[in-house]
């Protein structure tokens, strides 16, 4: 047997040992390749409100100007209509492609108390969400390329409840419409101001607010200072927002003139 092995050529022996080499690698279990770990995703963003921005933060009221009086302001122009509505809009949004109406309506008038019903129509036009869109509103909506339509609508309570402090009550629902990537829907809020008479020409208010109430938009805490004498108003305010993402900070400033 040894001397077969020692005439057969060595790539005969050569072949022979890869073949039982290849068997015994046949033999063993392969291992299972260990498991990587799953990337981490990242977590999903709660989406924010579109329509956060845009609740009024200048107090409402249920007063209503008398039968032709104008106001014309900064933040906003109205016309008094037979001493039961008035009829108005925001004169810079204009400016800034976003084109606005708004009215009001009495419902009730008491010695003390005064109830109306406000209602409100906005149309974003693209481009319009890259600067202000007046005093009273800021947009950070993205509307460079769509139109978004907004109709707030709402009512008022204004109680006196002494000579020095008025308080009033104000409750809203601000609807999207749009066939673009923002959902349409419907978000509630709450607004309360107290209004101090500290002097003849000079009020005091201080402004709290709930906005989206089971979502949680915002709250809104602020105080502002109004000086009117005869025909001249001028007020000033400071806001802050509440929100999941933060707080938010905007100084408010607006001059007026009754006609």
């Amino acid at each position: 047997m040894t001397s077969l092995f020692r005439r057969a050529p060595s790539w005969f022996l050569l072949g022979l040992l890869l073949t039982a080499s290849a068997a015994r690698a046949a033999e063993v279990p392969e291992q299972p390749a260990p498991e990587q770990p799953a990337p981490e995703q990242p977590a999903p963003e709660r989406p924010v409100s579109p329509l956060t921005s845009l609740y009024p933060l200048w107090e409402n009221t249920a007063h209503l100007l008398g039968h032709q009086d104008v106001y014309l302001g900064t933040s906003n122009a109205e016309f008094g209509i037979l001493d039961v509505a008035q009829l108005g809009t925001h004169p810079l949004s204009f400016i800034f492609r976003t084109p606005n109406v708004h009215g009001k309506v009495r419902l009730l008038s008491r010695e003390r108390l005064t109830v109306a019903a406000h209602a409100e129509l906005l149309v974003f036009l693209p481009g319009a969400s890259e600067a202000f869109t007046s005093s009273n509103y800021i947009s950070r909506l993205d509307t460079r390329d769509i139109v978004l339509t907004v109709i707030p609508v709402g009512a008022t309570a204004t109680y006196q409840l002494t000579p020095w402090l008025t308080l009033h009550g104000t409750t809203t629902v601000m609807g999207i419409f749009d066939d673009g990537p923002y959902r349409n829907r419907l978000v509630p809020g709450l607004t309360a101001v107290a209004e101090f008479m500290a002097l003849r020409h000079h009020t005091f208010r201080a402004h709290a607010g709930e906005m989206g109430f089971w979502n949680h938009d915002f709250n809104l805490l602020g105080a502002s200072y109004c000086f009117r004498y005869k025909w001249f108003e001028a007020q000033v305010g400071y806001f802050v927002r509440f929100m999941i993402e933060g707080r938010q900070g905007n100084p408010m400033l607006a001059l007026g003139a009754y006609l």
